[in-house]
C-alpha cells in the first residue's frame, strides 16, 4: 500500500549524484519515502543528508590552508578530512548517528584546536573563530535529532567562555576589552549567535518533523481509505455473487458454486454455501433414486401378482438399476416352474 502516494516522477537512476549516494549511503536512501516505518524513513533521509554534508567537511578546510600558521593546525585539518572519510564508511554501514557525530565533533575539534594552539595566545583576530561554532551547530540540526541541539549549545558556550577565560590574552585583545569597557565584547556576539542559531534550528527542525509526521499521517489515512475502498469493492462483488447463487438455489439449481478467492472476507460463507449446496444436491439425488426404487418395486409387485394369477405379464427391460438382477432371477424361477408343469408358488 506504500505506492499510493509515491512521487509520480522517480529519481533518475544515473548521474554523479546517484553514484555518490550508492557509494556513501545505505541501500534505500535515494527512495527513503518507500521505507515501511517513520523511524526507517528518517534514518535513511538523514543518511542521505550525511552523504552530502561530508564533502563540505572534507573540502572546507582547504580554503584555510593559507591561514595555517603552525604544524598543529595543519595536522588538525588533515585529521578533519580523514574523519569525514571515516564518517562516510559508518554512514554506508547504516550507523548514521555515529557518522553525524564524527562530522560535528571533528569540526568542533578543529575550531577548538586552532584557538588553543593560537600563537601568542588569544588575540582579537581569533575572536572571529568563535563564530565558526555555529556551523557544527547547524549541522547538528540537519543530521541529528533536534534534542542534540541543546547539548551542543552548552558545549559550544563552554568552549567559548573556557577559551576566553582560560587562554592568555594578547595585547590587542586586552586593549579591546579596555576600550569597550568589559570582556563581553569578546564573547557576547558568538554567544548570541549560538543561542539564536540553536533556537532557530530547533524551531525549524521541529516544524520539519511535524510536517513529516503530518505527511505520514495523511499517507496512512489515504492508505486506509484506499484499503477500505478495495474491501468495499470485494464485499460488493462477493455479495452480488452470493445473491446470484442463492437465487439459483431457490429455483432448484444446486449445481452452482460460489467462486470467491480465499483472500475475500466472504470466503468462509462461500465455502459453507458450497458445502450446503453439495449436500442438498446429494440429498436430491438420493430422493430421486428412492422414488425410482419405489416406482420399480411397485411395478415389480404388480407383475408378480399378474404372474401368480396366471396372466402373463410384460417384464421391464434391464435399465442398469438395482432391480435388474432380481427381475432376471424371478424370470428364471417362473420359467423353471412352467417347465416343470407346476403352478407358481
Amino acid at each position: 500500500m506504500l505506492d499510493i502516494l509515491q512521487d509520480e516522477d522517480p529519481p533518475k537512476q544515473g548521474g554523479i549524484a546517484h553514484w555518490w549516494l550508492r557509494l556513501t549511503a545505505p541501500s534505500g536512501a535515494q527512495r527513503y519515502d518507500q521505507a515501511t516505518s517513520h523511524r526507517d524513513r528518517e534514518q535513511l533521509r538523514r543518511s542521505q543528508l550525511t552523504s552530502w554534508t561530508a564533502p563540505f567537511v572534507f573540502f572546507a578546510p582547504l580554503l584555510l590552508l593559507q591561514q595555517v600558521a603552525d604544524v598543529g593546525t595543519f595536522i588538525a585539518i588533515v585529521v578533519l578530512m580523514c574523519t569525514s572519510v571515516l564518517a562516510l564508511f559508518f554512514n554506508r554501514a547504516g550507523k548514521q548517528t555515529i557518522a553525524a557525530l564524527l562530522l560535528v565533533l571533528s569540526m568542533d575539534a578543529v575550531i577548538e584546536g586552532a584557538l588553543v594552539t593560537a600563537p601568542g595566545g588569544l588575540s582579537s583576530g581569533w575572536l572571529l573563530s568563535f563564530d565558526l561554532f555555529v556551523i557544527p551547530l547547524v549541522a547538528v540540526g540537519v543530521l541529528l535529532n533536534r534534542q542534540f541541539l541543546w547539548g551542543f549549545l552548552l558545549l559550544h558556550m563552554g568552549c567559548i567562555l573556557g577559551d576566553f577565560y582560560g587562554l592568555s590574552h594578547s595585547a590587542d585583545l586586552a586593549l579591546l576589552i579596555q576600550v569597550w569597557h568589559g570582556p563581553a565584547i569578546a564573547f557576547a556576539r558568538p554567544l548570541i549567535i549560538q543561542v539564536g542559531g540553536c533556537l532557530l534550528s530547533f524551531i525549524e527542525v521541529r516544524s520539519t518533523d511535524q510536517a513529516i509526521i503530518r505527511a505520514d499521517r495523511a499517507q496512512f489515512i489515504a492508505q486506509l481509505q484506499q484499503s477500505s475502498l478495495r474491501q468495499k469493492d470485494e464485499l460488493d462483488r462477493g455479495i452480488r455473487e452470493i445473491v446470484s447463487i442463492l437465487t439459483r438455489a431457490a429455483n432448484g439449481d444446486f449445481t452452482a458454486v460460489v467462486s470467491l478467492p480465499q483472500e475475500n472476507s466472504l470466503w468462509q460463507i462461500a465455502a459453507a454455501l458450497n458445502t450446503l449446496f453439495t449436500r442438498l444436491q446429494r440429498s436430491r439425488q438420493a430422493e430421486t433414486m428412492l422414488y425410482q426404487f419405489e416406482q420399480e418395486a411397485a411395478q415389480l409387485a404388480d407383475i408378480l401378482r399378474q404372474e401368480l394369477s396366471g396372466t402373463p405379464a410384460q417384464w421391464p427391460r434391464p435399465n442398469g438399476g438395482p432391480f435388474d438382477q432380481l427381475i432376471w432371477q424371478l424370470q428364471v424361477l417362473l420359467h423353471q416352474q412352467r417347465l416343470q408343469g407346476g403352478a407358481p408358488p
